[in-house]
């Protein structure tokens, strides 16, 4: 009998919510306060294709402009979350776990970063957290 390669499988939108709601706690971040919301950027389409995009505002609690506290994306394939405006990959040991835990995936290689940096816009310009 052949033993086939199981195919790793894409994230599902719900899976990239947890995926970012871990890195925003990485990031010092306090979901449980109440004017702070996560929100999808991929309104009728995806924001970046390929990618869950999510923007993390604190609203005002005064007249005034909400607060963008960060821009997440998060590729549907690796689940290799990205902060999209500091052109920041997150790589700690709790999101890797989630990561193969969701796709199968283990630790991208420099290729495949690169490639996800040029497709965020980052070339170049890519840092680690």
């Amino acid at each position: 009998m052949a033993v086939t390669a199981q195919r790793p499988q894409r994230i599902t939108l719900r899976q990239a919510r947890e995926l970012v709601r871990l890195v925003a706690q990485h990031d010092h971040i306090d979901l449980s306060d109440t004017h702070i919301e996560v929100n999808s950027l991929d309104l009728m389409s995806p924001f970046v294709p390929g990618y869950s995009s999510y923007i993390l505002i604190r609203e005002a609690s005064t007249p005034g402009p909400d607060e963008t506290l960060r821009r997440y994306a998060v590729n549907r394939a690796t689940g290799d979350v990205w902060e999209m405006t500091l052109c920041r990959r997150y790589d700690f040991p709790k999101l890797e776990q989630m990561q193969h835990a969701f796709t199968g995936h283990g630790e991208p290689s420099p290729a495949q970063v690169a490639r996800e940096s040029r497709e965020l816009g980052c070339a170049g310009s890519a840092g680690r957290r």
